[in-house]
C-alpha cells in the first residue's frame, strides 16, 4: 500500500471564461496545460462539450480541468484565468466607442 496517497489524488475544478480572456475564440487544445494537468471538456448552458470534440471556447463557459497532483493545481488555475489586460470583446472595440476629437485646422494648417 502506498504511503503517500494524497500525491495521487486528482484535483477536479471549473474555470468560468469572462468576456476578457484570452482564450475566448479559441480552440480548447490550443492552451498551453502545465504539466500532470489535462482538460476534460467545456461546460456551456448544462450541456458538456468534451475535450475530445475540441470545442471553440467562448465568453460564459466553464473550461472544466483536472490536475493529477495537487502540487499543480495553482499553476493551471493561473494558466486558466488569463485574460487581457484591457477590457476586450470580440464583438466589440471601445477604442470606436469613443467621441472623435474635431480639429479646426484646414488642410493648409490655418
Amino acid at each position: 500500500m502506498l504511503k503517500n496517497n494524497k500525491a495521487l489524488e486528482p484535483s477536479l475544478f471549473g474555470v468560468l471564461i469572462q468576456a476578457n480572456s484570452i482564450y475566448c475564440g479559441i480552440h480548447l487544445t490550443e492552451i498551453q496545460l502545465p504539466e500532470r494537468c489535462a482538460f476534460l471538456g467545456i461546460l456551456r448552458e448544462s450541456q458538456v462539450l468534451s475535450a475530445t470534440d475540441n470545442p471553440i471556447i467562448c465568453a460564459g463557459d466553464y473550461i472544466l480541468a483536472i490536475a493529477t497532483h495537487p502540487m499543480m493545481v495553482p499553476a493551471l488555475k493561473v494558466t486558466l484565468k488569463k485574460i487581457h489586460s484591457l477590457y476586450y470583446s470580440l464583438n466589440n472595440c471601445l477604442l470606436e466607442a469613443r467621441p472623435k476629437q474635431i480639429s479646426y485646422k484646414t488642410w493648409d494648417g490655418k
